[in-house]
């Protein structure tokens, strides 16, 4: 009889089940795995939402879990998919935010220059050796996460419109920030699994669900990952950060955390796996007294919650707004910053292009918003230009 591992999951409400002894438990009790109990999954939004205290590491076993409910619903439909895959696209689903930095998004490629993707392969490597996994796994794992595996629904359940990992962030997410219009219904979505061709769609009778998780991803784009108080914090880490690693550079010595200074320094991907948010705000609180005047002051800004303001502009506004930070005695390279959110990490669903949202009608497969009775998710899903400026407040005063 097999004996698992009971982790509670408050999201769902239930008990996510890892079996012992298997390639899942001994990621999970890995190095690397646990280090993501360390990062915020929305990095600094906690200063606006004060619920969203969650990690990495709950989201990355919540993606496990949906991937583990949507391979059995698979199964139960007699689609054909051996142990050893199913094996690779859950360790795959376990490991996808390996790479992650501290904060997230909001330092991804500013304390070494890699995506998270490229690190999380990275991550990978070392993780076979420390597991003694099955080099085979491994390189399957890789192929899924590289979107290079022969059968597209393997990656698709993990990266794709509508996959366990947007479908755990949304439902955590909105579970932790408290917002309503995130709770979508998981397993309904779920249940609704199909694969033709190699290929993932969703069955129509699904559909109610399905519009809802559009109308739920728009809503939380909005008012969540780009609300602009989250979008400000974000940028003052950025450029403390960035301003950090230009006094280390010039030769500088600054009273911080050593492992963060070392790979500021010598963009050491092996040192990056040591770092998390503990060590950056440890270094904000001590930079405070910096001699630096510029990186005192940013600190204190963070500390004291003193951020910048994001202003909605018109891109030929934002020359304007440059010219005002430069004026008022600023550095516009640490105190001003450009946003356009259809360039960033979060985005709501859009139907043009080749990655789009696949359901079964009777005998045809259609787009999403095209088995739509109304226009309502073309609308939500039509592409919304915004720029945002973000620049210390006395400069508008």
């Amino acid at each position: 009889m097999k004996k698992y591992k009971l982790l509670m999951d408050p999201v769902y409400d239930e008990f996510i089940m890892v079996e012992r002894g298997g390639a899942l438990e001994k990621i999970l009790d890995s190095f690397y795995l646990q280090r993501l109990r360390y990062i915020r999954q929305l990095g600094p939004c906690y200063y606006v939402y004060p619920g969203a205290e969650h990690t990495r590491f709950q989201h990355s076993i919540g993606v496990m879990w949906l991937a583990r409910k949507a391979l059995n619903f698979l199964k139960l439909k007699d689609y054909p998919i051996d142990e050893s895959l199913s094996t690779a696209i859950l360790v795959a689903a376990l490991t996808h935010d390996l790479g992650h930095s501290p904060f997230s998004h909001a330092l991804e490629g500013i304390i070494i220059p890699q995506r998270h993707e490229e690190l999380t392969l990275y991550a990978l490597k070392s993780l076979s050796e420390e597991t003694d996994l099955k080099r085979d796994l491994i390189d399957n794992v890789k192929k899924i996460l590289s979107k290079e595996h022969p059968f597209p629904f393997s990656y698709q359940l993990i990266s794709s419109q509508l996959d366990c990992d947007r479908l755990d962030y949304l439902r955590r997410d909105a579970f932790y920030t408290g917002v309503s219009f995130g709770k979508i219904d998981v397993n309904r979505i779920l249940v609704s699994v199909l694969v033709e061709d190699g290929e993932l769609i969703w069955s129509s009778k699904g559909f109610n669900a399905l519009e809802a998780y559009v109308m739920s991803r728009y809503e939380m784009y909005w008012a969540v990952y780009f609300h602009k108080v989250n979008l400000s914090v974000q940028v003052l880490l950025k450029k403390i950060v960035e301003r950090i690693k230009e006094l280390l550079l010039e030769g500088n010595s600054l009273q911080m955390d050593h492992t963060l200074s070392e790979v500021l320094k010598e963009e050491n991907v092996e040192k990056f796996f040591r770092l998390t948010d503990g060590n950056v705000i440890s270094s904000i609180y001590s930079l405070m007294d910096s001699r630096d005047s510029i990186l005192s002051d940013l600190c204190k800004r963070l500390v004291k919650r003193n951020f910048f303001r994001t202003v909605e502009v018109t891109p030929l506004e934002v020359l304007q707004y440059r010219e005002l930070v430069e004026k008022a005695g600023f550095d516009p390279r640490f105190y001003f910053e450009v946003i356009e959110p259809s360039k960033v990490a979060y985005s709501y669903y859009s139907p043009s292009g080749m990655d789009i949202i696949k359901v079964k009608v009777e005998d045809r497969i259609e787009e999403l918003s095209n088995v739509a009775p109304t226009d309502a998710l073309k609308a939500l899903s039509r592409k919304v230009s915004r720029t945002y400026v973000v620049l210390p407040e006395e400069v508008l005063s």
